[in-house]
Protein backbone atom coordinates (compact mmCIF):
# COMPACT_ATOMS: atom_id res chain seq x y z
CA UNK A 1 0.00 0.00 0.00
CA UNK A 2 1.13 3.50 -0.88
CA UNK A 3 0.81 6.20 1.73
CA UNK A 4 -0.33 10.01 1.74
CA UNK A 5 0.33 12.07 4.76
CA UNK A 6 -0.79 15.81 5.17
CA UNK A 7 -1.47 18.12 8.10
CA UNK A 8 -3.50 21.19 8.08
CA UNK A 9 -3.89 23.80 10.96
CA UNK A 10 -7.45 25.19 11.63
CA UNK A 11 -8.24 28.08 13.54
CA UNK A 12 -11.84 26.50 15.05
CA UNK A 13 -12.01 24.21 18.62
CA UNK A 14 -11.38 19.83 18.07
CA UNK A 15 -14.93 19.81 19.00
CA UNK A 16 -15.87 21.79 15.97
CA UNK A 17 -13.59 20.36 13.57
CA UNK A 18 -14.24 16.76 14.79
CA UNK A 19 -17.94 16.81 14.61
CA UNK A 20 -17.80 18.06 10.88
CA UNK A 21 -15.45 15.25 9.71
CA UNK A 22 -17.26 12.09 11.22
CA UNK A 23 -21.00 13.60 10.24
CA UNK A 24 -21.67 11.43 7.21
CA UNK A 25 -23.56 14.38 5.47
CA UNK A 26 -20.36 16.15 5.11
CA UNK A 27 -18.31 13.29 3.60
CA UNK A 28 -19.44 14.43 0.20
CA UNK A 29 -18.61 17.93 0.99
CA UNK A 30 -15.04 18.08 1.81
CA UNK A 31 -13.70 14.98 0.02
CA UNK A 32 -13.90 16.48 -4.12
CA UNK A 33 -14.33 13.18 -5.82
CA UNK A 34 -16.58 11.72 -3.19
CA UNK A 35 -20.37 11.23 -5.48
CA UNK A 36 -22.37 9.62 -2.37
CA UNK A 37 -22.56 8.20 0.40
CA UNK A 38 -25.81 6.02 1.51
CA UNK A 39 -26.97 2.92 3.36
CA UNK A 40 -25.54 3.82 6.60
CA UNK A 41 -25.70 0.78 8.94
CA UNK A 42 -26.63 3.27 12.05
CA UNK A 43 -27.90 6.72 12.58
CA UNK A 44 -25.02 7.70 14.31
CA UNK A 45 -22.00 6.98 13.60
CA UNK A 46 -19.27 4.84 15.38
CA UNK A 47 -17.23 2.09 15.33
CA UNK A 48 -18.39 -0.21 13.23
CA UNK A 49 -20.97 1.14 10.91
CA UNK A 50 -20.72 0.24 7.95
CA UNK A 51 -22.11 2.02 4.36
CA UNK A 52 -22.13 2.13 0.25
CA UNK A 53 -20.00 4.81 -1.70
CA UNK A 54 -19.60 6.22 -4.99
CA UNK A 55 -15.98 7.88 -5.88
CA UNK A 56 -15.92 10.23 -9.40
CA UNK A 57 -12.08 9.44 -10.61
CA UNK A 58 -10.75 10.41 -14.23
CA UNK A 59 -14.34 10.37 -15.07
CA UNK A 60 -15.51 6.95 -14.08
CA UNK A 61 -17.32 5.82 -11.32
CA UNK A 62 -15.64 3.45 -8.80
CA UNK A 63 -18.21 1.94 -6.10
CA UNK A 64 -17.80 -0.07 -3.33
CA UNK A 65 -18.79 -0.03 0.81
CA UNK A 66 -16.56 0.88 3.69
CA UNK A 67 -16.49 0.71 8.05
CA UNK A 68 -15.94 2.57 10.26
CA UNK A 69 -12.69 1.51 12.03
CA UNK A 70 -11.77 4.19 14.81
CA UNK A 71 -13.91 6.66 16.15
CA UNK A 72 -12.34 8.26 19.31
CA UNK A 73 -14.39 11.38 20.17
CA UNK A 74 -11.92 14.64 19.11
CA UNK A 75 -9.19 12.57 18.80
CA UNK A 76 -9.33 10.08 15.51
CA UNK A 77 -11.31 8.74 13.37
CA UNK A 78 -10.62 5.86 10.61
CA UNK A 79 -12.46 4.73 7.50
CA UNK A 80 -11.86 1.52 5.55
CA UNK A 81 -13.25 1.89 1.81
CA UNK A 82 -13.31 -1.51 -0.38
CA UNK A 83 -14.01 -1.78 -3.96
CA UNK A 84 -12.09 -1.21 -6.97
CA UNK A 85 -9.24 0.08 -5.11
CA UNK A 86 -8.73 -0.08 -1.48
CA UNK A 87 -8.64 3.05 0.89
CA UNK A 88 -7.68 3.66 4.59
CA UNK A 89 -8.56 7.05 5.96
CA UNK A 90 -7.44 7.83 8.86
CA UNK A 91 -7.56 11.72 10.79
CA UNK A 92 -6.22 12.91 14.20
CA UNK A 93 -7.39 15.38 15.98
CA UNK A 94 -4.79 17.63 17.93
CA UNK A 95 -5.82 20.69 20.14
CA UNK A 96 -2.99 23.69 18.97
CA UNK A 97 -3.42 26.83 20.94
CA UNK A 98 -7.72 26.88 20.82
CA UNK A 99 -7.15 25.42 17.51
CA UNK A 100 -6.77 22.07 15.72
CA UNK A 101 -4.06 20.48 13.72
CA UNK A 102 -5.53 17.86 11.65
CA UNK A 103 -3.71 15.47 10.28
CA UNK A 104 -5.03 12.68 7.10
CA UNK A 105 -2.81 9.47 6.75
CA UNK A 106 -4.26 7.75 3.21
CA UNK A 107 -2.97 4.39 2.44
CA UNK A 108 -4.23 3.27 -0.37
CA UNK A 109 -3.54 0.45 -3.07
CA UNK A 110 -4.74 0.15 -6.82
CA UNK A 111 -4.95 -3.81 -7.97
CA UNK A 112 -3.78 -4.37 -11.75
CA UNK A 113 -7.26 -4.19 -13.06
CA UNK A 114 -7.13 -0.28 -12.15
CA UNK A 115 -3.46 0.45 -13.00
CA UNK A 116 -4.19 -1.05 -16.54
CA UNK A 117 -6.69 1.42 -17.07
CA UNK A 118 -4.69 4.48 -15.26
CA UNK A 119 -1.21 2.68 -16.27
CA UNK A 120 1.19 5.73 -14.55
CA UNK A 121 1.66 4.95 -10.95
CA UNK A 122 3.22 8.17 -10.16
CA UNK A 123 0.24 10.27 -12.49
CA UNK A 124 -1.85 8.29 -9.34
CA UNK A 125 0.68 9.27 -6.57
CA UNK A 126 0.38 12.77 -7.50
CA UNK A 127 -3.57 12.76 -7.86
CA UNK A 128 -3.48 11.09 -4.52
CA UNK A 129 -1.27 14.02 -2.64
CA UNK A 130 -3.55 16.26 -4.86
CA UNK A 131 -6.90 14.94 -3.01
CA UNK A 132 -5.26 14.81 0.19
CA UNK A 133 -4.51 18.27 0.16
CA UNK A 134 -7.82 19.25 -0.97
CA UNK A 135 -9.91 17.45 1.62
CA UNK A 136 -7.82 19.32 3.98
CA UNK A 137 -8.02 22.53 2.52
CA UNK A 138 -11.75 22.47 2.73
CA UNK A 139 -11.88 20.79 5.89
CA UNK A 140 -10.32 24.04 6.81
CA UNK A 141 -12.87 26.29 4.87
CA UNK A 142 -15.73 25.03 5.97
CA UNK A 143 -14.92 24.89 9.54
CA UNK A 144 -13.46 28.25 9.71
CA UNK A 145 -16.13 29.75 8.14
CA UNK A 146 -19.18 27.66 9.84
Amino acid sequence: MATVTRTVRIKAPVRKVFEFVTTPENWTRYVTSLVNVRNLSTKKVEKGTTFNWTYRMLGMNFHGSGKVTALVKNRKFGLRMEGNFPIEETYEFTSVDGGTELTATIEYEMPGKIMSVLANNKLMEKMNRKEAEAVLAKVKMMCEEL
